[in-house]
C-alpha cells in the first residue's frame, strides 16, 4: 500500500515533533539533575559552615585553656616554653584558617 503525499507529510511532522519532545525531556532531565546538585551543595555548605563555626568555637576554647596553662606554669615557676605548646599553636592557626575560609562561603 502506497502512502500519499499528505500521509507522508503527517508522518514527517509527527516524527519531528517526537524528536523535539525527546529533546525537551532530555533538557528537563538535565535541569532536574542540576537542581539536585545545587540543593545538595547548599546543604553540604550549610553543614560545613555549621562544623566550621563549631571548630571556631573550639579554637577560642583552646586559646583560653592554653593561656590558663601558661599562667599556671608561670605561677609554678615553669617556663611556658618548657610546656611546648608551640606545635599545637601552629596546628590551631591552620585549623583556624580552614574554619575561616568555610565560614566566609
Amino acid at each position: 500500500m502506497k502512502q500519499g503525499k499528505t500521509e507522508k507529510a503527517v508522518f514527517a511532522k509527527l516524527s519531528t515533533e517526537k524528536v523535539e519532545l525527546g529533546l525537551q525531556q532530555d533538557v528537563l532531565a538535565i535541569y532536574n539533575a542540576l537542581q539536585k546538585v545545587v540543593n545538595n551543595m547548599d546543604s553540604d555548605i550549610a553543614k560545613a559552615k555549621k562544623s566550621a563555626i563549631l571548630g571556631d568555637s573550639g579554637v577560642k576554647n583552646f586559646y583560653k585553656k592554653a593561656q590558663e596553662i601558661e599562667s599556671m606554669a608561670k605561677e609554678l615557676g615553669i617556663s611556658p616554653k618548657d610546656i611546648n605548646l608551640s606545635k599545637l599553636f601552629a596546628d590551631i592557626k591552620e585549623f583556624q584558617k580552614s574554619f575561616d575560609s568555610v565560614i566566609k562561603l
